[in-house]
């Protein structure tokens, strides 16, 4: 395999739309040549969340910018402000929520390119990224 570095500016990050308002700023994924990463930097609005789920692949979030909840299997709740990380096991429940009047900015990194969530409302399990992997419900 060829060696892929890439400088990503993020002023030319691709903008992907999550509805609810929720933007993802794609970094690393199989569409610059990534194998065992997928990563992006997630903007949640003031009062917003992204609803329960989980994903076939481990999980790091790090938080850049405000305050976010996160709750764990509907019932352990974390807090995470500036700088503080969470690791996210395989197929763990979690909701991620912004309860305050700041908009959230978060680094996600996910442990393989080949990601997956799976809404625990419906069951249904969709690629991350794809038309069909956004949050159009309640808030």
């Amino acid at each position: 395999m060829k060696p892929v570095i890439e400088h990503l500016l993020f002023s030319e990050l691709p903008k992907i739309s999550r509805g609810r308002g929720i933007i993802n700023h794609l970094i690393a994924s199989k569409q610059i040549g990534a194998v065992n990463i997928h990563s992006g930097i997630t903007f949640l609005p003031p009062n917003m969340s992204v609803p329960d789920h989980s994903h076939n692949t481990e999980e790091q979030v790090t938080i850049l910018k405000g305050t976010l909840k996160i709750i764990l299997n509907g019932n352990k709740e974390i807090i995470c402000k500036r700088y503080d990380s969470t690791f996210i096991s395989s197929n763990v429940q979690h909701e991620l929520i912004n309860e305050t009047e700041e908009e959230v900015h978060a680094i996600i990194i996910y442990g393989s390119a080949d990601v997956t969530r799976t809404f625990t409302e419906t069951g249904e399990t969709v690629e991350i990224g794809s038309i069909k992997d956004n949050f159009t419900g309640k808030q």
